[in-house]
C-alpha cells in the first residue's frame, strides 16, 4: 500500500473521540480533546456524526485489535466523508492493517500524539500531509509527552499522566514495544497540571502511567512516585489522590509508609498480580513471588486498615499453565481476598517471547479457567461489599445514575460504587455516607 496520504479538509467544526483501553489512553484523549477545542471544534457525543473522528486504540489482546477495527469501520459508516484519525497502541503495532481500511484518513502512533496540533494545522489549512512509515526502537527510544490537560470538563475527578513507556518486557506483553522506554515526566509539569485541575474545581486526581512505581528510574531516582504524591497533597482543593495501577515489584514498604502519612491518599490500590502461581510468574518474567505480593498486601492493610480496597488484574491460560498452576492461582486469589478482579485470558502478541512458546493452552481450557476465576472474583467482591454494610465511608458524589431514578452515584474512599438518594446539588461534594444495603451490582447508602 502507498503510505503517502494527501490530506485535504474543509473547515471542520465537530469531532468525536473514541477511546479504548487503559487510563493512559484516556488521559491522552483528554489532552487531544483540549487541542481540538482550542482549534474551534465542538466535541459531540456518541449518538451524533462528526466531521472528524479520533480513535485512540488498544492492543493488549487480539480481541482489542478486532474491536478497534470494528470501531473504525463503524465511524466510517456513520460519516463516509469524515476524516478518521487513528492512534494508540494498535496504531503503533500494526499501522498497515489500519491504513488498509478504506476510509481511514491517516494513522499515527503513541509517540506522535505530541504532534497532534501539527496534524490539525495541516488539515485546517488544506495543506497536504505526508505520513511516512515510522520505525521505533523500543529498547532505546523514550516516550514523548503532550502539553498536558487544563481541566477535566464536567467531571469530578481527573487523570494526570506522570510517566509513559515500560522497560520491564514481561514475556507476554506488547506494551514496551508500542509505548517506548520508561520515561518520567518532570515533577514541575505534573504539579503545575495538578494546580490547574484544582483551580477548575476537581477534587480527585488519579495518578496514571504505564509503570508508575518506576517513576524516576530514568532520571537517576532524584525524585520518585512518593514525591509526586507529597507535592500534590499540598495543593488546596485536591481532596483525594489515587493511583490508577501500580506494579507490585515497584511498591516498596517505604512507599506504603509515606502514603499512609498523607490523608488525601485513598485506601484503594489496583495492583496487577497476573498469576497466583510462582511457576507462571517466573515464565511471565514478573520479578516477584506470591510471598512478596502477600507481604505487600499485608503491609497495606496494616497501614490503611483491613478495609483497604485491593483490586487486581489476573491472567489465565498463560502458556505452560498446568491444572496445578491454575489451582494454585485460585487458592492464592482467595487467600488474598481481593475486593475486585479483572480477569483476562492470555492472548499471544506477535513479537513477544510468550507467543513463541510451544506449550500454548487450548482455548477451551482457557475459557473454563476464565469462567472459574470470574466466579471467584464475583464471590470476593460480594463478600467485600457485604463486609462494608453498616459502616460509614466518605463518598465523592459524581453523577446521576441512569436507570435508577433519583439516585446519584459516587465512589467510597476504598473504591466501592455507591448509589444514594440525594439532591443534584451534592454532585462534586464529599459526603459521609452510611452503607445500608446491597444487591448483585450496587451498594446503597444514606447520608
Amino acid at each position: 500500500m502507498n503510505t503517502n496520504f494527501n490530506l485535504t479538509q474543509k473547515t471542520m467544526k465537530t469531532a468525536k473521540l473514541i477511546t479504548m483501553g487503559c487510563k493512559v489512553n484516556q488521559y491522552d484523549t483528554q489532552s487531544m480533546r483540549e487541542t481540538l477545542v482550542r482549534n474551534g471544534y465542538t466535541v459531540v457525543d456518541e449518538t451524533q456524526s462528526a466531521d472528524l473522528y479520533l480513535v485512540n486504540t488498544c492492543t493488549v489482546t487480539n480481541a482489542a485489535d478486532q474491536k478497534a477495527r470494528q470501531v473504525i469501520r463503524r465511524a466510517i459508516r456513520q460519516n463516509p466523508n469524515a476524516d478518521v484519525l487513528v492512534t494508540g497502541c494498535y496504531a503503533e503495532s500494526d499501522r498497515k492493517a489500519i491504513e488498509q481500511i478504506p476510509g481511514v484518513t491517516f494513522v499515527f502512533g503513541n509517540r506522535e500524539k505530541a504532534d497532534f496540533q501539527t496534524y490539525l494545522d495541516k488539515l485546517q489549512a488544506e495543506i497536504p500531509l505526508q505520513i511516512q512509515p515510522v520505525q521505533h526502537d523500543a529498547i532505546r527510544e523514550h516516550a514523548r509527552f503532550s502539553s498536558g490537560v487544563s481541566n477535566a470538563g464536567k467531571r469530578t475527578r481527573a487523570l494526570i499522566k506522570v510517566q509513559d513507556g515500560c522497560s520491564a518486557f514481561c514475556t507476554y506483553c506488547i506494551i514496551p514495544y508500542v509505548r517506548g522506554r520508561m520515561t518520567s515526566r518532570p515533577l514541575s509539569e505534573i504539579v503545575d497540571e495538578a494546580q490547574r485541575i484544582a483551580d477548575s474545581g476537581i477534587q480527585e486526581i488519579v495518578i496514571t502511567g504505564v509503570h508508575l512505581g518506576a517513576y524516576g528510574q530514568d532520571t537517576g531516582r532524584d525524585k520518585d512516585i512518593a514525591d509526586i504524591l507529597e507535592q500534590i497533597h499540598g495543593i488546596n482543593g485536591i481532596e483525594r489522590i489515587r493511583f490508577s495501577s501500580i506494579e507490585p515489584m515497584y511498591f516498596p514498604d517505604i512507599l506504603s509508609d509515606r502514603m499512609s502519612a498523607l490523608p488525601k491518599c485513598m485506601p484503594h490500590f489496583h495492583i496487577p498480580i497476573q498469576s497466583g502461581s510462582d511457576n507462571v510468574l517466573r515464565r511471565m518474567r514478573r520479578r516477584y513471588t506470591t510471598k512478596e505480593f502477600a507481604h505487600l498486601v499485608d503491609t497495606l492493610r496494616t497501614r490503611f486498615t483491613d478495609d483497604v480496597g485491593i483490586t487486581t488484574d489476573i491472567m489465565v491460560g498463560f502458556p505452560g499453565e498446568t491444572d496445578t498452576d491454575f489451582k494454585d492461582s485460585l487458592q492464592f486469589v482467595e487467600k488474598i481476598g481481593f475486593s475486585q478482579l479483572h480477569v483476562f485470558r492470555y492472548s499471544p502478541r506477535k513479537g513477544t517471547p510468550a507467543a513463541t512458546y510451544s506449550d500454548q493452552v487450548a482455548p477451551h481450557i482457557s475459557a473454563e479457567r476464565s469462567s472459574a476465576m470470574i466466579e471467584l472474583g464475583n464471590q470476593l467482591n460480594f463478600a467485600f461489599r457485604k463486609r462494608m454494610l453498616g459502616k460509614e465511608r466518605n463518598v465523592l458524589v459524581e453523577e446521576s445514575w441512569e436507570g435508577k431514578r433519583n439516585f446519584l452515584a459516587g465512589f467510597t474512599d476504598n473504591y466501592l460504587r455507591v448509589l444514594l438518594d440525594a439532591p443534584d446539588s451534592t454532585i462534586n461534594q464529599i459526603l459521609r455516607v452510611k452503607l445500608t444495603t446491597l444487591d448483585d451490582e450496587f451498594v446503597y447508602g444514606m447520608c
